[in-house]
């Protein structure tokens, strides 16, 4: 199916012209994407991850990947911290510096890689919306403006959820 999948994106890409990916790309992204378009094409010319810095996922993380409607990567953020706080469970007080760098480390891996996993994840819906419309690209952009963007409200309720933890685990329930 992966196959398929490559072969309608091939054909669908040599029938449009060039600048129809940058412009399914700026459906989805938004009215921000003039802040990835340089980047989205370094990743296209080298095939893949290159260096680059966005300060949002060094500073909010989970919530940046949220907001960005990366739910993927947003999942294994939180299972990332998760992690790390089990870590500095296991490892006591004596273990709380180490985990502390790497969860440091961690942050400055996202604001590092962010754009690349944005860029992908973009790319991911630019196929989905290839298989869900593959003879009407004037669909496919309406479907990735009304799915692309930023989700607030994501945010918002990642923080409520939060916080209702946090006033839970202080009652004690």
């Amino acid at each position: 199916m992966a196959n398929s999948n490559k072969q309608i994106l091939e054909t669908a890409s040599a029938a449009r012209p060039a600048n129809t990916l940058a412009e399914a790309r700026a459906a989805y992204v938004g009215r921000r994407y003039p802040l990835f378009e340089e980047s989205f094409n370094l990743f296209d010319d080298s095939g893949g991850f290159r260096p680059t810095f966005i300060w949002a996922p060094l500073f909010f993380g989970l919530f940046w990947f949220l907001y960005r409607r990366m739910y993927l990567e947003a999942v294994l953020a939180f299972l990332a911290g998760l992690a790390l706080m089990s870590l500095r469970v296991a490892w006591g007080e004596g273990g709380e510096g180490t985990v502390m760098l790497m969860s440091f480390c961690f942050s400055l891996f996202m604001a590092v890689a962010g754009r690349w996993l944005y860029w992908r994840a973009v790319d991911r819906r630019l196929e989905q919306a290839m298989r869900l419309f593959p003879h009407d690209p004037d669909r496919a952009l309406a479907w990735l403006r009304w799915k692309g963007g930023v989700d607030p409200w994501a945010v918002v309720i990642a923080l409520g959820i939060i916080l209702i933890s946090i006033i839970g685990a202080a009652r004690g329930i």
